[in-house]
């Protein structure tokens, strides 16, 4: 659902003018990629189901965030991934902007733009899979950032590379506990 990037500006311009510049602009992208929010508040612009996400959001304020680069974290995406429980510390290790809801079966990255976001997911990926070692992934994203910034074809940042599932086959509800029937007796 691509809207004119006219449209995207006058609808920013009009709906977005306290916000942060930065911000806008991310907007503006983001609404010529995927039309206008399902939901806009005071606080935050969030997309459902909009192109391989489950969920997008693009929040006022970020929260600064040094790694790979200085920047702020105003861009969170959650996609439907199943992370085992004992995968959650390196993923934690390598970078505290991921999020992962095991209850839900939902990673979301945290970072400045989509394309941080898909590396920052493809990353999480190989450290889950095993193809890369938190210090590994940590390396590979600042050469992936390094070469960007001095404009050399990248293509890990274009797509995830993994495949999306559904959240049924995603999520953990868990195990019910069993009753104490004698809760509180002596």
């Amino acid at each position: 659902m691509n809207t004119h990037p006219a449209e995207a500006d006058a609808w920013v311009r009009t709906h977005l003018a306290g916000w942060p510049a930065a911000t806008r602009k991310l907007a503006a992208q983001l609404i010529t990629r995927y039309g206008r929010p399902q939901t806009a508040t005071a606080h935050d612009l969030t997309w459902y189901g909009n192109g391989p996400w489950k969920r997008t959001v693009l929040h006022r304020a970020g929260v600064k965030h040094n790694f790979p680069v200085p920047h702020e974290d105003i861009l969170e995406q959650t996609v439907n991934y199943r992370v085992p429980p004992a995968k959650i510390p390196d993923l934690i290790a390598y970078d505290g902007s991921l999020v992962v809801d095991h209850t839900s079966g939902e990673l979301s990255a945290h970072c400045d733009s989509e394309e941080q976001n898909r590396i920052m997911l493809n990353i999480a990926d190989d450290i889950v899979t095993g193809q890369r070692s938190v210090d590994q992934g940590l390396a590979y994203h600042a050469q992936i950032v390094r070469a960007l910034q001095d404009r050399v074809p990248e293509s890990y940042p274009n797509t995830l590379k993994f495949k999306i599932l559904p959240s049924t086959q995603t999520a953990d509800p868990g195990e019910e506990a069993p009753l104490l029937e004698h809760l509180g007796e002596s």
